[in-house]
């Protein structure tokens, strides 16, 4: 059994691969400060005797919020005994940085990368939904060629709201029409169909700057909100960056 933690600005994604494949077990929100050790022990242990599985012999982490990394590391160390095993630029990919600082990577992006080139054939643009919304593109060859990174759904609705005196805060969903009839309905369709018509811009972009046939990957917590609206995506997988951790686990594990 392997334990897979994504952990994200928003939410943290902790999923166990067996044989059977990869379960998508529990989502939780990111907070800083507000959990420790002995706390994320306690919700290890839970998921373990909830869903009645045996403990995990190897655990792989991508994180883009460190102290949480650190907690989590230390909540894994004394819960299975187990170190984990934290995904950067340094460790086996079977990718080649085509970047100029591959440092700068977040941790999700590659391990995104990784999963869509062993999972689709040709060169790929992955595109994940979170927090922010992330581009990257990787070539058939396994070349990280780079991307682009704009703020999310949430983000953008939230910053409306912070920043205006008068405009509220909205529950995100797929607005009913373009033409809103109050100002709910107007924030909910300029967000919604911005980010719509944002991404396919990118994506076209990046399409007409790399050449040839690009297949284009959603994943990401709100993938499977925006994804049925954008007809240049050709496959959405919500586990994909839990993938890539499993693929860059077995790389950096596999006996010579």
């Amino acid at each position: 059994m392997l334990l897979l933690i994504d952990i994200g600005n928003t939410s943290t994604t902790i999923g166990f691969h067996d044989e059977s494949g990869i379960r998508d077990i529990l989502r939780l929100s990111t907070v800083r400060g507000k959990r420790g050790v002995r706390e994320y022990s306690y919700i290890l242990k839970g998921v373990i005797q909830e869903h009645d599985m045996e403990a995990p012999e190897g655990a792989v982490i991508c994180s883009v919020v460190p102290e949480v990394t650190a907690l989590f590391t230390g909540a894994i160390r004394k819960t299975f005994g187990i170190e984990s095993l934290n995904v950067d630029h340094e460790i086996k990919t079977g990718l080649k940085f085509r970047t100029k600082n591959p440092g700068e990577l977040g941790p999700d992006r590659i391990a995104n990368a990784v999963a869509a080139h062993r999972l689709y054939e040709g060169s790929l643009i992955v595109v994940d939904f979170g927090t922010a919304t992330t581009f990257c593109v990787v070539t058939e060859k396994g070349e990280y060629k780079g991307g682009a990174i704009m703020p999310g759904l949430v983000l953008t609705a939230n910053s409306l709201a912070a920043a205006t005196a008068k405009l509220p805060r909205v529950e995100l969903k797929c607005p009913t029409r373009v033409l809103g009839r109050d100002t709910n309905e107007n924030i909910l369709a300029g967000v919604f169909y911005g980010h719509v018509g944002a991404v396919e811009r990118i994506i076209s972009g990046i399409k007409k700057e790399i050449g040839g046939e690009l297949t284009v990957v959603a994943t990401g917590g709100l993938s499977g909100l925006v994804a049925p609206h954008l007809k240049v995506i050709d496959h959405l997988n919500p586990l994909l960056t839990l993938e890539g951790l499993r693929f860059i686990y077995e790389l950096n594990t596999e006996k010579v």
